[in-house]
């Protein structure tokens, strides 16, 4: 089950670990700063394969619960698996981990649709 949060139309829903409630917390205030109006943020988990399902699920649900709104995904199971994502009707724009907690990707997000970078070479430089 997701954890949901709401500030003003910027709604998180959470799965997997504390630390993504944590992380859903500073994306949600990043998102109100940017002006993302009408937007839902899901916070993935891909620990298991029940919880890559699970974030599948949620993101369905959100888009059918939100028809309007703007669907961002991000978090582990949108790290390791970014086109299965990106490739889903229901998700607007996916934000990788290195990305997710900076104001920047945020405001990027009114124009882009996939701001990602590879959490491996980040890791060697």
């Amino acid at each position: 089950m997701a954890t949901v949060k709401q500030t003003s139309s910027v709604k998180t829903l959470t799965l997997g670990c504390r630390l993504n409630l944590q992380e859903s917390d500073v994306m949600r205030a990043h998102a109100d700063a940017a002006g993302l109006g009408d937007t839902v943020i899901i916070n993935t988990c891909a620990v298991t394969n029940e919880a890559t399902r699970r974030s599948r699920q949620t993101i369905r649900r959100a888009r059918r619960e939100n028809p309007q709104a703007k669907i961002i995904v991000t978090g582990c199971a949108a790290q390791v698996d970014p086109k299965l994502y990106a490739e889903m009707d229901a998700v607007d724009a996916v934000l990788g981990n290195a990305e997710k907690l900076h104001a920047e990707s945020f405001k990027a997000l009114k124009h882009e649709t996939y701001l990602l970078s590879d959490i491996m070479q980040t890791k060697r430089a």
